[in-house]
C-alpha cells in the first residue's frame, strides 16, 4: 500500500488539514503540540483499561479505588459506605476475615474488578452509561449483589451467590460516568468547532448526568444540613437519628451553606453554654429547642426550616417540621403511604 492510498483510506489528509487550521485559527504558539491534542481528541473514546486497589476512607475502613483509562485520560472513583444499612439496599463485598480490618477488606471486591469488571468492559464507550451499567448488572445475578453468611468459628464470612459487589460495581460506575463527562466535552469542540460565538467549557460531572436522565434544566436543592446526631450510633439520648436544618430562605446554595454554617457554630455556643463542653445527652424535643435557640442567635429564623430522620421504633414530635425521613420501619408501606398522602409535609 502506498502513502497516498494509506492517506485515503483513513482520511488522514482531511483530518490533518482541519487541525492545521484549527492551529492557525488559535494561533497557536506550539503549533506542533496544538495538532497533537486535536487529533488525539478526534479519535472516539473507549475504555482501554480498569485498575481496582483497596483504600481507606475517612472513617479508617477499607474501601474501593478505581482508576478507569480511556484515550483522553484517566479517572478515579471510590465508592465508600455510611455506618447504617437499609434491608433493601445493595450490600458491598467484604472479605469477611476477622482477622484482617475486623472483616471489612475488599480485596475480593477489587479482584472482581480487575479481572471480571474490567474483561467486559474494556472497549465500551464510556458516554454509554445505561450500557456499562448493565453489562456489570449482567454479571452479577444476585437481587442485592451480595449474601453474607459469616462463619464465627472460621472466623471467615461465606458470601452464597456473591458476584462482584455493589462497591464493586458503584465505583466503575462513577468513574465511568466522569469518563463520559469528559468525552462530551470534547464532542462539543469537534461539533461546534468551527462556531466562533459558542463558549467551548467543561461540562460538569452534575450536566452529563442530567442529560442522562433527560432532565434539561438541572436545579440544585436545598442543602438538608445535619445539627445533632442521635440513634444508636451517637453517645447521647436522642431518640432521632438526625435534626437538620434546611435553609429555605437562602437565594444560592453559598448562601444556604453560610446559613448553615453559621447557626451549627451558634448551636455549639447553646449546648456549651447550657451543658459545658462534655454535655449531650439531650432528648428529641430538647433537642429541637436547642436548635431554635441557635437559629434565632443566627438571625435566620424566617430562613430556615427543620426537619428529623428518625429511623425510630416510635416517636412523638410537637414540633413544626416541613420534612421527615424514614418516619416508620423500613417494611411499613402502608402507614408511610398513608402519613404522607396527609400532605402535612415531606416525607
Amino acid at each position: 500500500m502506498s502513502v497516498q492510498e494509506y492517506l485515503d483510506k483513513h482520511m488522514l489528509s482531511r483530518k490533518i488539514e482541519d487541525a492545521v487550521n484549527a492551529a492557525v485559527r488559535a494561533k497557536a504558539p506550539d503549533p506542533v503540540l496544538f495538532i497533537s491534542n486535536h487529533m488525539r481528541k478526534a479519535v472516539p473514546s473507549a475504555i482501554t483499561e480498569i485498575k481496582a486497589r483497596q483504600v481507606f476512607d475517612s472513617r479508617g475502613v477499607p474501601t474501593v479505588e478505581v482508576d478507569l483509562h480511556t484515550n483522553k485520560g484517566v479517572f478515579r472513583a471510590s465508592s465508600p459506605s455510611g455506618v447504617s444499612f437499609g434491608m433493601h439496599e445493595v450490600v458491598e463485598l467484604r472479605d469477611g476475615d476477622t482477622r484482617k480490618y475486623l472483616g471489612k477488606g475488599v480485596t475480593k471486591a477489587v479482584k472482581n474488578i480487575n479481572e471480571k469488571i474490567s474483561e467486559a468492559l474494556i472497549g465500551m464507550d464510556p458516554t454509554l452509561q445505561s450500557q456499562i451499567d448493565q453489562a456489570m448488572m449482567d454479571l452479577d445475578k444476585t437481587e442485592n449483589k451480595a449474601r453474607n453468611i459469616f462463619h464465627a468459628k472460621h472466623h471467615t464470612s461465606e458470601w452464597d451467590h456473591a458476584e462482584l459487589g455493589a462497591n464493586a460495581i458503584l465505583a466503575v460506575s462513577i468513574a465511568a460516568c466522569k469518563a463520559g463527562a469528559a468525552e462530551k466535552e470534547i464532542l462539543y469542540r469537534v461539533v461546534f468547532r468551527y462556531r466562533k460565538d459558542f463558549p467551548i467549557m467543561q461540562v460538569s460531572l452534575y450536566k452529563h448526568i442530567a442529560d442522562l436522565s433527560g432532565k434539561g434544566k438541572p436545579v440544585l436543592p436545598v442543602p438538608a444540613i445535619t445539627v445533632i446526631s442521635g440513634g444508636k450510633h451517637a453517645g447521647n439520648n436522642l431518640a432521632a437519628q438526625e435534626i437538620m436544618i434546611l435553609p429555605v430562605g437562602a437565594h444560592s446554595f453559598e448562601e444556604a451553606m453560610q446559613i448553615g454554617s453559621e447557626t451549627y457554630h451558634h448551636l455549639k455556643a447553646v449546648i456549651l453554654e447550657k451543658y459545658g463542653s462534655s454535655g449531650c445527652n439531650v432528648g428529641d424535643d430538647e433537642g429541637l429547642d436547642l436548635v431554635k435557640v441557635a437559629i434565632e442567635r443566627a438571625g435566620y429564623t424566617e430562613r430556615i426550616k427543620l426537619a428529623m430522620d428518625f429511623s425510630a421504633t416510635d416517636f412523638c414530635i410537637d414540633y413544626p417540621l416541613v420534612s421527615i425521613e424514614q418516619p416508620f420501619d423500613k417494611d411499613d408501606w402502608e402507614h408511610a403511604k398513608q402519613f404522607s398522602d396527609l400532605g402535612i409535609c415531606q416525607v
